[in-house]
């Protein structure tokens, strides 16, 4: 296949096109992602041109992550520990699930009896809603970064430039 393409245009794309990546992600801390300490991530990427994230999203045995919806794009999950579901649908998210949500989807997460670890890949923000569905609170890239910044700072650790292209 490379014989179709002229040289020219190899080099061409070769120079423009991101360095590969490779991170250990245990090198990385687990950083508290909510207040009360139910649920913590390891950031792997923070793509700032897209507003996309990429983590791992560790949940504390039975933990109800409150109403939320997420904008800005779709929401890719692959479960690799423990269970979990969406209040009020019919399926569970074991070990191996893969879940798709479509943007505007607005859930409530509940972890079953044993820790949950998923990769998460989103853009937009998360958008947090009281009892009486007024959004209260947002995440976003940049909240989730300066999370992570934060973290690092108070605890000594250096900060993973290489994790934000």
């Amino acid at each position: 296949m490379k014989d179709l393409i002229p040289d020219t245009i190899i080099r061409f794309a070769e120079k423009f096109q991101l360095p590969e990546r490779v991170v250990d992600s245990e090198e990385l801390p687990w950083v508290p992602f909510t207040d009360n300490h139910s649920c913590y991530f390891k950031p792997l990427r923070f793509d700032l041109s897209t507003g996309t994230w990429t983590y791992l999203f560790r949940i504390k045995p039975n933990q109800v992550l409150g109403k939320h919806r997420h904008t800005g794009g779709a929401v890719i999950g692959y479960n690799l520990q423990g269970k979990w579901r969406y209040e009020g649908r019919s399926w569970v998210a074991a070990s191996g699930t893969f879940i798709f949500e479509p943007p505007g989807d607005i859930h409530t997460l509940i972890s079953e009896d044993e820790e949950v670890i998923t990769l998460f890949i989103l853009s937009g923000a998360l958008q947090y809603f009281d009892e009486h569905d007024q959004i209260v609170g947002q995440d976003d890239i940049y909240t989730v970064l300066n999370k992570y910044r934060n973290y690092c700072a108070a605890h000594g650790i250096p900060v993973r430039e290489d994790l934000i292209y």
